[in-house]
């Protein structure tokens, strides 16, 4: 009786282990489109053209709301003719467009730099470096 019981507790644990491992996920099967891993940080820049960690980036925005709990990363090109934003909110970034110095916009969104960073949505200041 005793060696009955062992055997079924092994199988038991074995079925476990196997219906276990095929319901996981496997590390790094979170890729994108691009090849990004979230899991690990990373997410596209449209940009740069590569996967980035919008946390590591130089100019973090801290939101305003919340008192700064929720960051926004920023990012321009070689000429700062473009800025993209990474937001909580937004699914993809957003890239502006500069329209004058010191101003980017797109749509709702507008990026305004006197001493620090300021983005705006609606006209209503969200972010701030």
């Amino acid at each position: 009786m005793k060696t009955n019981t062992f055997f079924l507790t092994l199988l038991f644990a074995g079925t476990s282990v196997i219906i276990a491992q095929q319901t996981e996920p496997k590390s790094g099967a979170d890729r994108d489109a691009h090849g990004c891993i979230a899991s690990a940080g990373y997410t596209y820049s449209e940009l740069k053209k590569e996967c980035i960690r919008t946390f590591e980036q130089k100019i973090q925005l801290k939101e305003i709301a919340t008192k700064g709990n929720y960051n926004a990363a920023l990012l321009f090109n070689k000429d700062q003719s473009k800025a993209e934003i990474f937001l909580k909110e937004e699914k993809k970034s957003v890239i502006l467009n500069r329209t004058s110095k010191g101003n980017w916009k797109n749509g709702a969104y507008s990026l305004t730099q006197n001493k620090e960073f300021v983005l705006s949505k609606n006209k209503k200041a969200i972010y701030k470096s």
